[in-house]
């Protein structure tokens, strides 16, 4: 139960403190920064080599083989008004790899198939929270991340359906410290916990036009394990899905509409827990892409908005805590290559009786991709 806890604390500190830098509802799918600068509306899109997060039957809609690399960073700052003597914090990360792929489409017989593999940041642990006193800071610091090795395929049953599967094989490893400037005697650095388990992702995409795409992501209940000086636990994941639609309004503007579900109430660890619906990770996800023409260069400018109700966070009135996203992207496709970038803003407030909790948190995501072929 001990180390439960300690997992359980690291989730609860990434979303609180840190915006959870990676998975943001806690929903162990969606990477890249284009899908980032779409407010991460891309389930019912999903037509990149990051399918392989985000629905894997999208993976049809590769045409040529790909690789692609994609890394994450996070700033902000914590001020509590109403409260004199709070100190100054001050939060950051530093670059993370946030997806690494390689897609390769093939037939047999007369189907298409795409397979690919991937690995993908779904926990990013990496943080430093910096407490700023009068006489001298302290730092509280973790390194690490739970990832997934995610080999994936996409079949195309017919110019309108196609299904797919992922399987996310977990890996990774997490330490934390604690720097005291003001007291030596209370730093301490803890023990490395290692990560394992694995888990399956099917989804489903309906190119139902030209213009109008339906897709769902189902993330198939699991466990995650994790083991620490000797002794280990594991964490149950509820079945976890999402539906999105894409509507191509015209040539250049891309439309996207994502709900995700993510009910850790129904995990096995938080059933009986006595207020059930601050697990309940229900989010709504828009984004617009709009490509703009340049000479022989294509420039995507991309804006998006989500929400991202915090995981067993509440107010003084014991509501859940849910915050509102604001994110924008840009890239540059140049024949084979694509640059793309992202930058979301996530304030929080959380209202206590004695003080106002106010978090801006920034996280920027950059990634690269590089077809092969015709």
């Amino acid at each position: 139960m001990r180390k439960k806890l300690t997992f359980i604390f690291f989730v609860a500190i990434s979303v609180l403190f840190m915006g959870l830098l990676n998975a943001q509802d806690l929903n162990f799918t969606g990477n890249g920064a284009r899908a980032a600068g779409m407010g991460n509306a891309f389930t019912g899109v999903a037509d990149d080599a990051t399918a392989m997060s985000w629905n894997s039957a999208g993976l049809t809609q590769l045409y040529s083989m790909e690789a692609s690399a994609i890394t994450r960073f996070g700033f902000g700052n914590i001020t509590f008004d109403g409260w004199d003597d709070a100190p100054g914090i001050d939060l950051k990360s530093r670059f993370q790899i946030n997806f690494l792929s390689f897609a390769m489409p093939f037939k047999i017989g007369s189907m298409t198939i795409v397979g690919g593999i991937a690995y993908r940041t779904l926990y990013d642990f990496n943080s430093e929270i910096i407490y700023k006193y009068d006489m001298g800071n302290i730092t509280s610091k973790t390194d690490g991340a739970v990832g997934a090795l995610t080999p994936a395929v996409g079949i195309k049953i017919n110019d309108m359906i196609s299904v797919g599967a992922a399987l996310n094989i977990y890996t990774g490893s997490s330490k934390s410290s604690y720097t005291d400037e003001t007291n030596s005697a209370n730093d301490w650095e803890g023990t490395e916990e290692t990560y394992s388990g694995g888990g399956l992702d099917i989804g489903f995409l309906v190119i139902a036009s030209d213009r109008f795409t339906v897709g769902g992501n189902f993330n198939l209940p699991n466990t995650l394990k994790y083991e620490s000086d000797g002794s280990s636990d594991q964490l149950a994941i509820p079945l976890f899905y999402s539906i999105g639609i894409g509507y191509r309004a015209t040539d250049q503007l891309l439309i996207a509409v994502d709900y995700k579900s993510h009910d850790w109430s129904k995990s096995d660890d938080f059933k009986e827990a006595s207020e059930p619906d601050i697990y309940k990770l229900n989010s709504f996800h828009l984004g617009l892409e709009y490509l703009l023409m340049n000479g022989n260069a294509v420039i995507p400018l991309r804006i998006g908005f989500y929400t991202n109700p915090l995981f067993g966070t509440e107010d003084k009135d014991n509501n859940q805590i849910v915050d509102n996203v604001l994110t924008l992207g840009a890239g540059l496709i140049m024949n084979k290559i694509i640059i793309d970038g992202a930058f979301e803003m996530e304030p929080t407030t959380i209202k206590y009786d004695l003080y106002d909790y106010k978090e801006n948190f920034f996280r920027v995501t950059i990634g690269a991709t590089i077809h092969f072929g015709e």
